[in-house]
């Protein structure tokens, strides 16, 4: 009976988790110019930024580029079917052009169908990385219970920043909060 219940869970999960994203799709109401609360340095803890994820196109690839030198990772979680999400995106995508010369990595992440995703960036290309996590795995591990949701990762792969929320991403006011970050790396 117990091992019943325990399958029957691990099986449910991703339902679960589904539900709660689509029902947490979170818009965020703040004044232009707010500034954010980053995590002072002594509090922040280690992210885990493992696993192997998809590309649209099937590929498996890793969250980030192992690579690559230290990096500032902003990593989005979000679907095609969240409003909130999709208003966000263009300001993500100025700011990754404003700062990824300096190191900023930005990675996208939904756990949608792909050719749902694909059919999406089709009609919307972004200038960042999309990858695709069918199985749920960042948003189980950081318990991701709201659309959209973003971390943004220090060089040491620790949390500065968790916003749960559409946010104005190139606001000069969010600028100038990223210049000390990359700076810093």
């Amino acid at each position: 009976m117990m091992v019943y219940k325990v399958s029957f869970l691990r099986r449910m999960a991703p339902l679960i988790l589904g539900f709660l994203l689509i029902l947490g799709c979170a818009e965020t109401f703040e004044p232009p110019g707010t500034v954010r609360e980053w995590l002072p340095t002594q509090d922040r803890q280690t992210m885990d930024l493992s696993g192997m994820f998809k590309t649209v196109e099937g590929e498996d690839v890793p969250l980030i580029n192992p690579n690559a030198d230290s990096q500032v990772v902003f990593l989005n979680m979000w679907a095609t079917w969240c409003l909130p999400c999709l208003e966000e995106m263009p300001a993500m995508a100025s700011l990754y052009q404003e700062f990824s010369d300096e190191g900023l990595t930005m990675v996208a992440v939904s756990s949608e169908d792909p050719e749902v995703v694909r059919d999406f960036l089709e009609d919307h290309p972004y200038p960042f990385s999309i990858l695709l996590d069918p199985e749920d795995i960042l948003a189980l591990r950081f318990e991701v219970m709201a659309l959209p949701t973003t971390f943004i990762i220090d060089s040491q792969e620790r949390l500065a920043l968790r916003q749960i929320g559409s946010f104005d991403w190139d606001s000069p006011a969010m600028i100038e909060q990223f210049r000390p970050l990359l700076a810093d790396d």
